[in-house]
């Protein structure tokens, strides 16, 4: 839950000073800079409300919008101290979480990334993903996404701000098979890719 004074608190336990409004420690102040895809007007205002509490709590924040391009260049070299951006996901966490924790989707500072953008590594974490993938076990797949959301928790890497809702439209009178709330085979907007080939590929005419 969102709590200014218990983060004042934590802050000051770790040795920082509030002076002015913004917390500083050995003379520099504790700032931070959001970039954001300047060409959504949504991820902006999302990012000014979170710019908003932080500063409230003497973390002095500014949001960066810039160009599109600029940005998924910036976003995928790591240059970036806080970046507000978006992955595909998939029908389980599992998909999610390996975009972002799995160290063979990262790379050095400076070179793209697939998909770890903040680079978390952790031989570990791998060791859950990859076991994840290998067992067709429910109740196992089920434990492993446990303890990789414990890992979300406890070490941070990334910090979940909204769930992406699939969208979308599809008439079943020509055709059947596309993916449903009771069988979320594919994710069904039309620019995820490669769902859309997937769904293509299971759809039958209707007799």
């Amino acid at each position: 839950s969102y709590n200014p004074t218990k983060a004042k608190a934590l802050l000051k336990a770790a040795g920082y000073k509030l002076v002015n409004g913004v917390f500083q420690k050995n003379g520099k102040k504790l700032s931070l800079t959001i970039i954001t895809n300047g060409g959504y007007s949504d991820w902006i205002a999302s990012m000014q409300v979170v710019a908003s509490e932080l500063s409230q709590i003497g973390i002095a924040t500014t949001v960066n919008p810039i160009a599109s391009t600029n940005f998924y260049s910036d976003v995928y070299a790591g240059k970036f101290q806080l970046a507000y951006n978006v992955e595909s996901g998939g029908p389980s966490p599992f998909y999610e979480l390996r975009q972002w924790l799995y160290s063979k989707n990262s790379a050095p500072i400076g070179q793209p990334a697939a998909s770890n953008w903040e680079r978390y590594s952790s031989p570990a974490t791998d060791a859950l993903l990859n076991a994840y993938a290998t067992t067709t076990s429910p109740a196992r797949q089920h434990a492993i996404v446990n303890q990789l959301q414990m890992i979300m928790v406890k070490q941070v890497p990334v910090i979940p701000v909204l769930e992406e809702v699939d969208w979308y439209e599809y008439n079943p009178k020509e055709f059947s098979g596309f993916p449903t709330a009771s069988n979320p085979y594919a994710q069904p907007a039309q620019y995820n890719i490669p769902d859309w080939g997937y769904i293509l590929d299971n759809l039958k005419p209707v007799k």
